[in-house]
């Protein structure tokens, strides 16, 4: 069974709709990211912060940083208290345009369609890829993934219409999402082959169409109910990993567009006024990822939450089967596959410049929007990056002994926040602790 589906995929449908709530931008500042200045002084400023999570495993994992209250160890109260703002997919970028959050999680990919009438929506970080979609059967079919068509000798065109066939013409249920015509389109095309008949309807309505034995095939758009059909025993027709294994490799493929990255988005407005204020909220979101990496247990502490809003009933092994089995977190010294190896298909540039060439051939976006214009998140990984560098110069440099007691406290601290994946505050701290 396949380890690469069901994270969230983009849907824009929605986005297409709204786009145009908002104002097109006359900020000058608002197409390049421009570092930040650290704070004087050694206190970390508090600031309270709307934050939006969407329903699904890897949007609601900021959960366990607001409940241990790791936020608040650099500054950041999250409202609406308790956990923030339940956002659905087609309030999420309204709510960002309109400044009623001030960030969100996020699938990069769909802030591109506001672009018509906006450059306000930044990408501001990534946790995961999402490489995941999946075309699920019913089992009772007993029909044939790509992989068990795809035998020696046998091309990406045969095995797409052997394992097709027995979809064309038949009803599928897919998201109302215009992305979703990359997936679900064309491996038919590719196979030369007509296209089923497309039904659109929300996951939920899924669900309960396939636990009452009224559907045969689906494309759902959430991992934790599309989980629960392949834990049901629902057969991958195909899925992003079949199709990259099988098609064309490399960074022109076909299937390129089809990599998309989920974590968090701001506006250009709210970034350039709070800067520092986004890395200590990075910072927290690496200090979770690396949390789970070491404790698995802490999936149980999002998974009330995440049952709250998906309608599923996951405990914390279901929850980590759910982001393990499909992409896992990305911690920060591994987010060097996004910003720094530009060969790489993962490589920011090329999986958004793919899906940016894609919109722009549909009509969907205008021609010119580079990749550098809505993913902030690469020079701010970089900003990150340095800070972690020089808050290592500096504790290797710092004395064995002969600090105050009051400085010696300073640079306790500075490494603690620098265990935190704080290395902004960690520099700050240092610095203070090392001056003469």
């Amino acid at each position: 069974m396949s380890a690469w589906r069901l994270i969230r995929p983009p849907s824009l449908l929605a986005l297409v709709a709204c786009s145009f709530l908002a104002a097109p931008s006359a900020n000058a500042g608002s197409t390049t990211y421009t570092p930040a200045t650290p704070e004087p002084g050694t206190e970390i400023p508090k600031v309270s912060v709307s934050f939006g999570m969407r329903p699904y495993a890897d949007n609601t994992f900021y959960v366990i940083g607001i409940e241990k209250g790791w936020f608040k160890d650099v500054g950041i109260t999250i409202t609406p208290e308790p956990d923030g703002m339940k956002t659905t997919e087609n309030q999420w970028v309204p709510l960002l345009l309109n400044r009623q959050v001030d960030i969100n999680s996020a699938t990069c990919g769909k802030l591109l369609p506001s672009y018509k009438s906006t450059d306000q929506l930044k990408c501001a970080g990534f946790a995961v890829t999402f490489s995941g979609y999946a075309m699920l059967a019913n089992p009772k079919l007993g029909l044939k993934r790509l992989a068990d068509t795809m035998t020696p000798g046998v091309t990406l065109q045969q095995g797409l219409a052997e394992a097709l066939k027995p979809l064309v013409g038949k009803t599928i249920y897919v998201p109302p999402s215009t992305s979703e015509k990359e997936f679900t389109e064309v491996p038919f095309n590719l196979a030369g082959l007509g296209l089923p008949n497309y039904v659109t309807m929300e996951d939920s309505q899924m669900l309960l169409l396939a636990k009452s034995g009224r559907l045969d095939f689906m494309h759902p758009i959430g991992a934790p109910i599309a989980q629960s059909m392949l834990d049901a025993g629902w057969t991958p027709i195909y899925d992003t990993e079949q199709l990259l294994k099988f098609g064309p490799g490399g960074i022109d493929s076909p299937f390129e567009p089809l990599v998309f990255n989920n974590g968090w988005a701001a506006t250009a407005d709210y970034i350039n006024d709070h800067k520092t204020t986004m890395m200590r909220f990075a910072s927290v979101v690496f200090r979770i990822i690396d949390a789970l990496k070491k404790d698995p247990s802490l999936y149980g502490v999002y998974a009330p939450y995440l049952n709250s809003v998906a309608g599923t009933s996951l405990d914390a092994a279901g929850v980590r089967r759910t982001v393990e089995q499909l992409d896992p977190f990305v911690p920060f010294d591994e987010q060097t596959k996004y910003f720094v190896n530009k060969e790489g298909a993962e490589y920011y540039g090329n999986s958004m410049g793919a899906f940016i060439k894609s919109l722009e051939a549909s009509g969907t976006i205008p021609a010119g929007i580079t990749p550098e214009e809505i993913v902030w998140a690469a020079p701010m990984y970089d900003e990150m990056a340095a800070y972690k560098k020089k808050s290592e110069a500096l504790f290797e440099t710092a004395p064995k002994s002969g600090l105050s007691a009051e400085k010696e406290a300073l640079l306790a601290k500075a490494h603690q926040l620098y265990d935190w994946d704080d290395f902004l505050d960690s520099y700050r701290l240092a610095s203070a602790a090392l001056a003469g």
